[in-house]
C-alpha cells in the first residue's frame, strides 16, 4: 500500500497519514534498522514522501502543503531567513543515516540478500527496494570481478572457484536485542526450550532476534 498525504488523495488504495504519523514511522524505522542484525522491510515510500515534502518546504515554504506545515510545527519554531527549517534538516539526517545503514548491510551480506529476494514469491514482503536490488546486484558483480581479476585467476585451477555456501556472509540472526512491546501479544515463543509467554504493552524485553523478527515485521514491537 502506498503512502498518501491526507490533504491530497482520497483513493482507497492509498494509506493516508498525517505529518506526525509519517515522521513517527520514519523515526521508528530508522531506529529499528540501526539496531537489527539484518535488513528489515524497505520503507522507501516513507523516505520518498518525506523528501518530497522537504523539497516543497525548501522551494516555497509559504505555499507548502498542510503536511509540510505539520512537519515544521513538530520542531522548534525558528526558521532562519538564510537557512533551512530545522525540521527538514533533522529529516534529511534521519533519511541519510537510514539509507546509509541499509547500504552497509547490503554490502556486508550482498549474496545472502540477493538469494533471499530471488526465492520470494509475489506475496512475500521484499526487504530490498528495486533500487537497492539493482545496487546489490551491481555491487556483487563488481566485487566478484575484482576478486577474480586480482586473485583467483592467478591461483591454480583447483582453487579458482569459490564455494558459495562457504564464502557467503550470513547475518547473525541469533544476536540479542532489546525490544519494547507496542501492543499486547499472547503466546510468543521467545525461546523454543521454554513455554510461550504473553507480552504486555510498554514492557521491555531482551531476546534473540530471530524469534521476535515476525513481531517486528508486524510492527507489534520496536527495537530500543
Amino acid at each position: 500500500m502506498d503512502l498518501s498525504l491526507d490533504d491530497t488523495a482520497n483513493d482507497d488504495e492509498y494509506e493516508q497519514l498525517t505529518a506526525a504519523q509519517v515522521l513517527e514511522r520514519l523515526e521508528e524505522s530508522w531506529v529499528n534498522e540501526r539496531l537489527s542484525p539484518y535488513l528489515l522491510e524497505t520503507q522507501q515510500e516513507v523516505v520518498d514522501c518525506l523528501l518530497e515534502q522537504c523539497q516543497t518546504v525548501e522551494d516555497n515554504f509559504s505555499q507548502a502543503s498542510s503536511f509540510a506545515v505539520g512537519i515544521h510545527q513538530l520542531e522548534i519554531q525558528a526558521v532562519s531567513k538564510n537557512s533551512e527549517p530545522r525540521a527538514t534538516q533533522r529529516i534529511k539526517y534521519m533519511v541519510t543515516d537510514y539509507v546509509r545503514t541499509r547500504l552497509k548491510k547490503i554490502e556486508k551480506h550482498t549474496e545472502y540478500a540477493l538469494e533471499e529476494e530471488l526465492v520470494k514469491d509475489d506475496q512475500s514482503v521484499p526487504h530490498l527496494s528495486p533500487a537497492e536490488f539493482v545496487y546489490a546486484r551491481e555491487f556483487h558483480r563488481n566485487t566478484r570481478d575484482h576478486l577474480t581479476e586480482m586473485a583467483l585467476k592467478h591461483m591454480p585451477s583447483a582453487f579458482q572457484n569459490l564455494d558459495k555456501q562457504k564464502s557467503m556472509s550470513v547475518p547473525n540472526l541469533n544476536t540479542f536485542i532489546f525490544f519494547k512491546v507496542k501492543e499486547d501479544v499472547n503466546d510468543v515463543q521467545v525461546d523454543p526450550r521454554e513455554t510461550p509467554v504473553d507480552l504486555s504493552k510498554d514492557e521491555i524485553h531482551i531476546s534473540k532476534y530471530l524469534p521476535i523478527a515476525p513481531l517486528l515485521e508486524q510492527t507489534k514491537i520496536k527495537l530500543v
